[in-house]
């Protein structure tokens, strides 16, 4: 026998979680709010810092040789050369800083909320009430976020490398030690796209918690 559907916003709870598996998941609550605090007072620190000092390090591409003492095994080395390297550079232009500020700033604001969005869906699953709107709501904006912000971080922060470089003395189509291009790491979309992807799996989740609520 069917009785009415309910049309509340937030699906009905589950069962309660058994005893370890309710530690298992305070533990996990536990460790993401610390990796979410962590994040947010390192960037916020790393931000301060750069900007009352006038430093920055900062990934440059080149194009160097390996030295010698790489190659003192058994083995014969055919080719090696170095991609990048990390510098610490300062009395950099006002331009130059701004661009890697705002990029910083931009990783930063990303890289909390999706932390956030972790730490609010293990307070959901210990409440026993994942499947919610906000919830939904949250993942998608946080994958958003992660997307279109490190887009934005990487655009920024490599067009202000590329700056860097070119303050150290290089220059374009020359064969300078430093190299002036900009470089795109995917890993961060990819995970902006799969962060979305779970907040369509709750939409669906909650949707079809719904109708099995209307069941007997």
């Amino acid at each position: 026998m069917a009785r009415t559907v309910s049309h509340e916003t937030d699906a009905p709870a589950l069962a309660s979680w058994g005893i370890w598996d309710k530690l298992a998941l305070q533990l996990i609550l536990v460790g993401v709010s610390i990796y979410a605090l962590v994040v947010l007072i390192s960037g916020t620190v790393m931000i301060i810092t750069t900007l009352a000092s006038g430093d920055r390090q900062v990934s440059l591409a080149v194009d160097g040789a390996l030295p010698d003492r790489a190659s003192t095994g058994s083995a014969t080395l055919l080719d090696g050369h170095y991609e990048s390297a990390w510098v610490s550079v300062t009395g950099l232009t006002p331009m130059t800083n701004g661009l890697l500020t705002a990029g910083l700033i931009v990783n930063v604001v990303a890289q909390v909320l999706v932390a956030a969005s972790f730490v609010y869906l293990a307070f959901r699953l210990l409440r026993r009430r994942p499947f919610m709107k906000s919830l939904t709501w949250l993942f998608v904006t946080a994958g958003a976020a992660l997307l279109i912000g490190s887009l934005i971080s990487q655009a920024l922060t490599g067009f202000g490398s590329w700056l860097v470089a070119g303050e150290l003395g290089s220059t374009p189509g020359t064969d300078d030690f430093w190299i002036m291009a900009i470089s795109v790491d995917l890993v961060p979309i990819g995970f902006g796209f799969a962060l979305m992807l779970v907040g369509s799996a709750f939409e669906y989740a909650q949707k079809l918690s719904r109708e099995t609520e209307g069941l007997v």
